[in-house]
């Protein structure tokens, strides 16, 4: 059985990466060796982290951005959470509001709220978290 990984993906005004078109509702397949950052269908896991390929702009309408469901061959790219597959369904147009929603939603859910305690360290220090892609550290004065 293959693996399902919803995720986001950014594209220009035109729904359009890399001069590729998509559309929302439909399915795309890419054939051969998939490979994070040079070939297969990208999105990521953090929807903040397509603010980085994709940022918004004063200019209206120039990114948009979806919520997609990637699956069959799948890589992942070691710097962020980006992924590509062989198949990627785009679900649904979410928008900028949709993408920093769904951002402080992936940061939330990644909380241990069972084992929940207040860390501080240094003089007045307000956040701490610890470990792979923490959402806030501040140290000292």
């Amino acid at each position: 059985m293959s693996e399902t990984i919803t995720g986001f993906k950014g594209f220009d005004k035109d729904l359009k990466c890399k001069d590729y078109q998509y559309e929302v509702g439909k399915e795309f397949e890419e054939e051969g060796k998939i490979e994070a950052c040079s070939k297969g269908f990208h999105f990521c896991e953090n929807p903040l982290d397509v603010l980085g390929y994709y940022p918004p702009s004063t200019e209206k309408g120039s990114s948009r951005y979806c919520i997609v469901k990637g699956s069959g061959n799948i890589d992942r790219d070691g710097d962020d959470t980006k992924v590509a597959c062989s198949k990627l369904y785009i679900s649904a147009e979410i928008g900028l509001k949709g993408i920093i929603e769904a951002g402080v939603k992936f940061i939330l859910d990644k909380v241990n709220w069972k084992d929940n305690k207040k860390s501080n360290t240094g003089d007045r220090s307000a956040a701490t978290n610890t470990g792979n892609q923490s959402a806030a550290t501040n140290t000292g004065d």
